[in-house]
């Protein structure tokens, strides 16, 4: 049987379950997807059948589940009865309590309250939903299925389902999207009691048919500072390049990704990685090549990878750098990263954590300019 090299003392208390079917493929979407009406429904069976034999293959390996993420595509285009069918081994052996975080991605078009409260009595306790924007354009422009009014409807029927941690998607940096544009989507949906708001800037290859029409640097920056001004101003966090949350409620399952530690992605193209071997996997991005690997009793690993020290640092830097917990100053040992540090200070794109005299952090003018930081500082 293939299966990567474990410490055997190397357990798994993070999962990450892929859902690859979608209504449609999103154009700017680099995650393994299909368009659910293109595919049979003997692959749809197919595929859910091996998850859950993945989920068996790995369940000694699987400790008490402190997060769990079913994301993709769209899982909720997946019946409830049937995600309760492939967590059925984990809930036999009761690895999953009350306190463990349980999140599902949704789109607005596959939300409905009968769906949401069979997942929410399962266990599922935060929903991700990618909003993207409120703006009937701009959702065109992305190529999105669904209109602001199916947002109104999904958020409500998450509110009633009684799924307590609501978290929302929206994109900047969209052509043509203005700041009074980003204002109405923020102001609509920090309206609602979501607990969490993830924003990130519309990035595309350069032969992509929209890429002439992004908005320029100064006008990208703009967006992500007004953002960052918004949403601080009305009490949420800015904990992560990203993302904002209030109440403390972070995303947990992120945030472990966000810390080095272990996590055990199933599913296909689903990525694992583990601290204690400074290993990391990824499964094949097909669900017949998946299929044909989980029938054959063998797991669906297409490449591992044993990071050098060299990656082990710069990854220390690039994780280091996303969250608003920042760096001790005692990892600039090199005279250049002091000179960098002192710059970037000046610069106003580090500054000196309020909370720990001792530490650095970006800015939010900072976590626009990220790679620049990375790349001056892990050197």
């Amino acid at each position: 049987m293939k299966k990567i090299h474990l410490e055997p003392s190397s357990t798994f208390s993070s999962l990450y379950l892929h859902f690859p079917f979608c209504e449609t493929k999103c154009h700017y979407c680099d995650f393994y997807s299909l368009a659910a009406s293109r595919t049979q429904e003997k692959d749809k069976d197919r595929f859910a059948q091996a998850l859950k034999n993945e989920v068996i293959l790995w369940l000694d390996s699987i400790s008490s589940l402190e997060t769990i993420f079913l994301g993709g595509g769209t899982p909720s285009m997946t019946a409830p009865s049937t995600i309760e069918w492939i967590f059925e081994s984990l809930l036999k052996e009761n690895k999953i309590h009350e306190t463990t975080e349980w999140n599902m991605e949704v789109n607005p078009s596959s939300v409905d309250i009968k769906s949401l409260t069979h997942l929410g009595k399962l266990g599922v306790n935060r929903i991700s939903m990618g909003v993207q924007s409120m703006n009937p354009v701009e959702l065109k422009i992305l190529g999105r299925v669904h209109d602001p009014k199916q947002v109104h409807s999904a958020l409500e029927s998450i509110i009633k389902s009684g799924i307590p941690e609501i978290s929302v998607d929206v994109i900047c940096g969209v052509p043509g999207q203005t700041l009074q544009s980003l204002e109405k989507t923020l102001k609509v949906l920090t309206k609602y009691p979501i607990t969490h708001l993830s924003c990130y800037l519309l990035t595309l290859p350069s032969h992509h048919r929209m890429a002439k029409d992004l908005p320029n640097d100064d006008t990208q920056l703009e967006h992500l500072l007004f953002i960052n001004d918004f949403l601080q101003n009305i009490g949420f966090e800015h904990y992560e390049i990203s993302n904002f949350c209030r109440n403390s409620k972070k995303a947990q399952h992120n945030m472990n990704y966000w810390k080095g530690k272990s996590y055990l992605g199933l599913g296909p193209s689903a990525h694992s990685y583990d601290p204690r071997t400074q290993t990391r996997w990824k499964n094949y991005s097909s669900i017949h090549r998946y299929a044909d690997f989980i029938e054959k009793n063998e797991f669906p690993i297409e490449w591992t990878e044993a990071l050098t020290p060299s990656q082990v640092e710069l990854e220390k830097w690039l994780l280091a750098l996303r969250l608003n917990e920042g760096f001790p100053y005692a990892w600039l040992e090199k005279k250049a990263q002091k000179q960098k540090a002192e710059q970037f200070l000046r610069e106003n794109l580090l500054e000196i954590h309020p909370d720990d005299s001792n530490r650095l952090r970006p800015t939010p003018r900072g976590y626009a300019l990220n790679d620049l930081l990375i790349q001056s500082l892990s050197t």
